[in-house]
């Protein structure tokens, strides 16, 4: 009412300056005047354009009693990541009410595991939302643009874009560049054809409508940027038309673009875009190995981030890069990584995305501190282990004790978090008088990252670090890890597949 009394007063004060009226005070009470009001609309806008709104997701599996956490991606920014997630428990009834404060339309996934189901919602803020998942993976949705939900739920998974089965069924390595990119344009039209006419029919909203167009784009854009890249992974030297082909595709999509950061497989175009395709106009392919293996290979990616990217999209690829390494076994564990981290909270100081890479940053800091400690005296390394060649070779020491073997790498992710219950097996162990016994399918260049881990998660018992012969005795038997086998005192195998310690600890019976 104020804003509006404010206007009419400005308007009469222009009519009476229209009718002759020409002193100085009434021309500077009319420009105050407008000055206020448009400030004020300003001031109105701009709040109203921020202020969070919260919307509610209930999710339901009706048939699975069993399923009591939910996991679901945190829109920051209004952008999807995955890695950027957060887990909810089931309420008295068995449902899960998941609150989600935005201040503009983000796309949520939320996901179970065992088995692995997803679905993604695109939430407007302010609105409720009904979810409901059967064990056959048959999916309900309700709520606002429900119909496009529907729809949207039967598009291909965000991971099979990087499945390699996929990515030959849909694209064979025979087609060229111009008939995937003719494919690519003919899919995208009949994902949005079906949008188009549910739009039409007002069964969904522009905004909705809009949206999706934008992540179809993002989506198709990866896919036919992904076939350049999978050919120049498998190519010796890269070839000129595949990076005219990755430039065509994001000249036309610019990964700077606000408007696709609200696709959620823009974090997965973003780091194409920067770790391989601007690498790629600089270095060989030999050069690009080496660069990869360097000490510094990860300033260089977040200096290059600096060079073609800005605002959101500068903050967001920081953040994801550190994040991913963080979250990788195998190189986590790079004092570099601090140092970045330390440099990223100075640029951005009231990330929210620091929350998700704090507690990684302190346990690198740990392990540093705790590798330079001496080995605790219950790690033992077994006799000339270099020289044991067979399975029957490395439980001899042992004869007459049951055995638990630990098959693990310090690459393996699987094998690593096993690693978090090894107090409570020890114990079982114990209770049960079996020796434990490590055998490591590292190789001799991961020697000191192999001592490393056995230090920082406390590996207590015997050790070996497989050489080739040995390797290739295990591998013959079972090419997968991480691999625990039972022996009994005898030296006969109890268990080929023994539980693993995240199951002994949930209380399955050793055999």
């Amino acid at each position: 009412m104020k804003e509006y009394s404010s206007f009419r007063r400005i308007m009469e004060a222009v009519i009476h300056f229209k009718n002759g009226a020409r002193s100085k005070s009434l021309m500077s009470r009319v420009y105050f005047r407008m000055i206020q009001f448009w400030g004020t609309l300003l001031l109105l806008t701009i709040i109203g354009c921020n202020q969070q709104k919260e919307s509610m997701i209930t999710v339901e599996f009706p048939d699975q009693p069993e399923v009591n956490t939910l996991f679901y991606s945190e829109p920051i920014s209004g952008i999807n990541f995955l890695g950027f997630s957060d887990t909810l428990k089931a309420n008295e009834t068995g449902k899960f009410e998941l609150k989600i404060k935005i201040t503009q339309p983000s796309f949520v996934t939320i996901w179970v595991l065992n088995p692995y189901r997803q679905v993604k919602l695109l939430v407007e803020p302010g609105n409720n939302y009904h979810v409901s998942m059967d064990s056959h993976n048959n999916v309900q949705i309700k709520g606002l643009n429900e119909r496009g939900h529907m729809l949207y739920s039967t598009l291909p998974n965000p991971s099979s874009v990087f499945e390699v089965g996929f990515m030959r069924e849909t694209f064979p390595d025979t087609m060229s560049l111009i008939a995937v990119h003719e494919k690519v344009n003919d899919l995208k039209q009949s994902d949005m054809s079906k949008f188009k006419e549910l739009l039409d029919n007002k069964h969904i909203s522009k905004l909705f409508f809009d949206l999706v167009q934008k992540d179809r784009d993002c989506y198709y854009a990866l896919l036919d940027a992904r076939f350049s890249l999978v050919k120049t992974y498998r190519s010796e030297t890269i070839a000129d038309d595949l990076l005219v082909n990755l430039k065509r595709i994001y000249d036309q999509y610019p990964p700077n673009d606000e408007s696709l950061l609200f696709s959620s497989f823009w974090s997965d175009y973003i780091d194409r875009y920067i770790t391989d395709y601007k690498q790629y106009i600089q270095f060989d392919v030999h050069e690009l190995d080496d660069l990869r293996e360097s000490e510094f290979y990860n300033t260089h990616i977040i200096n290059e981030a600096k060079k073609y990217l800005n605002g959101k999209a500068l903050e967001f690829f920081q953040a994801k890069y550190l994040f991913g390494r963080f979250f990788q076994v195998y190189s986590r564990y790079e004092k570099e990584l601090i140092s970045l981290f330390e440099q990223f909270e100075k640029d951005y100081p009231k990330s929210e995305y620091s929350r998700f890479m704090e507690p990684y940053v302190d346990e690198v800091i740990d392990y540093f501190r705790i590798i330079e400690q001496p080995f605790h005296k219950a790690i033992i390394f077994m006799d000339n282990y270099e020289t044991i060649n067979t399975l029957e070779e490395a439980i001899k020491p042992f004869q007459g004790k049951k055995i638990y073997i630990d098959i693990w790498a310090t690459w393996c992710n699987p094998c690593i978090r096993e690693f978090a219950h090894n107090e409570a097996l020890k114990q079982i162990l114990a209770e049960n008088d079996i020796q434990l016994l490590y055998i490591s399918l590292d190789r001799d260049d991961f020697e000191q990252q192999w001592k490393n881990t056995m230090k920082f998660h406390h590996l207590t018992g015997t050790h070996v670090r497989a050489n080739s012969e040995l390797y290739d005795d295990l591998i013959k038997r079972y090419n997968f890890i991480p691999w625990y086998i039972l022996i009994d005192e005898n030296g006969n195998i109890m268990e080929k597949h023994a539980k693993r310690p995240s199951q002994l600890v949930a209380g399955e019976k050793l055999w």
